[in-house]
């Protein structure tokens, strides 16, 4: 197998807890140094057996030139994707940024292109795409289990204001949108092949909310394949007993339905007449929240080799991505101005390749 020279930006508890210890067990993978503007995060890094003081850097261009890697993956505060995704292709390093590809949909696009002048792999980490669920929906709804598509009913709720969580998280703009909702949104294009081209939304903030900004949304959306979409969900929930997610998507001939915390299985089958729901998940072993993350963050790392070293179709490419982006701006656009926003306006006319590779995840 090929061996790539990896770099990573950024070294928050994703980077030393996934894509670190990640890299450093796969034989494809070389990490030769990691990036990040906090000393502690690098001594913690270090402190786990990571990576060693001498491949540790508080300047990423200093990095980039020292240690001139084939890769880099992005993984800084999402402010810092842009800047990051910049400086890696203009070394003329492939790709792998966390989600949000970035938070300005200009700026994905002028990225998206660079990396396409430079005949560049450019991905993003969008793991609901490559966690068992999501991957069971969209092969159920390919497959015509539930037949046409008529909506889809989702809603959110978590308490992420814990006294333990880091202060810059309630004071990020739009934090349930790009902080979470971005995964339900990706999901929703992913498994109907659809993109979402109009939306009207709503947000607020409960009295009590550590958050600066509004911490809850209600979102219509509607496909170009005539799929209505019904979102809400919040950051400041109280709820203690109940899943955070709720999924259900109706069809002519029956309902999907998720019940869970990030994804896990199961996902049922309750087909019009039958007895009893099926699980469609029966086969996956790994159904806990960590193991799940695990088996959805592994093969994204092994997708992103084989896009650099093979052309294997990305699971969820910057070109892809900008359908996303472009969702989730219509959506700020929306509640902000309080009136229905046609995706179009804010992402020019673009073939969007939603992926067509089919995982084998071992």
């Amino acid at each position: 197998m090929k061996r790539i020279r990896v770099a990573i930006c950024g070294s928050g508890n994703r980077s030393r807890t996934v894509w670190q210890p990640y890299l450093r067990g796969f034989d494809g993978f070389e990490l030769v140094g990691v990036q990040d503007t906090n000393p502690e995060s690098l001594r913690q890094a270090d402190a786990m057996g990571n990576v060693s003081a001498e491949h540790q850097y508080t300047d990423l261009h200093e990095m980039l030139a020292n240690t001139q890697p084939d890769a880099l993956i992005v993984c800084s505060v999402n402010a810092a994707h842009a800047s990051a995704i910049e400086a890696g292709l203009q070394s003329k390093a492939h790709v792998l940024v966390e989600k949000p590809f970035t938070l300005e949909l200009s700026n994905a696009i002028r990225l998206t292109r660079l990396a396409e002048r430079e005949r560049l792999v450019l991905g993003v980490v969008q793991n609901w795409r490559s966690k068992s669920v999501g991957r069971a929906l969209r092969r159920a709804i390919a497959e015509g289990v539930i037949g046409r598509v008529s909506h889809i009913f989702f809603r959110y709720l978590r308490d992420r204001e814990l006294p333990h969580l880091p202060l810059y998280l309630f004071e990020e703009q739009d934090p349930l949108l790009y902080a979470m909702a971005i995964h339900h949104i990706d999901l929703f294009r992913y498994i109907l092949s659809q993109e979402i081209i109009r939306v009207e939304g709503r947000a607020f903030r409960p009295l009590w909310s550590r958050y600066r900004e509004a911490s809850g949304l209600q979102l219509w959306m509607e496909t170009d394949g005539g799929v209505v979409i019904s979102y809400a969900g919040t950051l400041s929930s109280r709820n203690g007993h109940l899943p955070q997610e709720s999924l259900q998507v109706e069809g002519e001939l029956g309902t999907l339905c998720n019940e869970s915390e990030y994804s896990e299985p199961p996902l049922w089958h309750s087909k019009r007449g039958a007895s009893s729901m099926i699980d469609l998940t029966a086969d996956v072993i790994e159904r806990d929240c960590k193991s799940q993350y695990a088996l959805a963050d592994m093969a994204i790392l092994r997708n992103f080799h084989a896009a650099i070293t093979e052309g294997e179709p990305l699971i969820a490419s910057a070109l892809d991505n900008l359908g996303t982006l472009a969702v989730l701006e219509a959506a700020r656009k929306s509640y902000r101005e309080q009136k229905t926003v046609n995706s179009k306006e804010v992402l020019p006319a673009v073939r969007l390749p939603i992926c067509e590779l089919e995982l084998e995840i071992k």
